[in-house]
């Protein structure tokens, strides 16, 4: 299995030649980051000695700090189980794999609208309908918050969050780990003052990307809604 060192070793003639990306904790990704961090997640496998990798596109306004490329559908590589035999061959590999096939698919999703174009990376499981998915719909709403369709997104969530709970919402749910919770924190914000739902959606992108430790690839931006 290799190493996020040896990993980054492999890429290194692609990251020589396109400044545009970056590589950091075992993902691949496009710079600067602004409201999406998108690119590829090299993953971690129990059963043998190779790393899959998976293209990406993580929405870093909903607040969760890590990665989430697990519910990707995206463009898939696996690289040899011999990889070590010959690491030229397996760099060349990896780099062209990469830059042909795993980026370009999300090198384009830099906002909502971009976005919800491809399905694939709108976080459902295979065959799943949107309304059946907590995450989905999550993301969705999201989405619509950022581009100030506030009606839309109130009533999806909702639809999602039956039964009704807001009665449990506090304040630290803003940071709850469980998706449920800043599902039902974002929800109270749209019911009850929707003038924070931008400031919470900025908050909860700078709060991820903290956690990420990818400030210096940053660049803060306007939602769509702002401008």
């Amino acid at each position: 299995m290799p190493t996020g060192r040896e990993l980054k070793k492999l890429l290194q003639p692609l990251l020589k030649r396109r400044p545009d990306l970056a590589f950091v904790g075992r993902v691949l990704f496009f710079v600067p980051i602004t409201h999406y961090l998108r690119g590829v997640g090299f993953t971690i496998s129990r059963f043998h000695s190779a790393s899959s990798a998976v293209s990406f596109a993580h929405q870093l306004y909903n607040g969760k700090d890590i990665p989430d490329f697990g519910f990707s559908h995206g463009y898939t590589y696996l690289m040899s189980l011999d990889w070590e035999q010959d690491l030229t061959q397996t760099s060349n590999s990896l780099c062209e794999a990469m830059e042909k096939n795993a980026l370009p698919p999300v090198q384009g999703i830099v906002d909502y609208v971009e976005h919800q174009k491809l399905p694939p990376y709108l976080c459902l499981f295979p065959d799943q309908e949107l309304a059946d998915s907590p995450k989905g719909s999550f993301t969705v709403a999201l989405g619509e918050c950022s581009v100030a369709d506030f009606d839309a997104a109130e009533k999806r969530l909702s639809d999602i969050l039956r039964p009704d709970p807001l009665d449990a919402v506090i304040e630290v749910s803003r940071y709850s780990g469980y998706l449920r919770g800043r599902m039902a924190y974002l929800l109270a914000t749209l019911r009850e003052d929707r003038t924070k739902v931008l400031p919470l959606l900025h908050d909860w992108e700078a709060h991820a990307v903290k956690g990420m430790k990818l400030t210096r690839y940053w660049k803060p931006t306007p939602f769509p809604g702002e401008l």
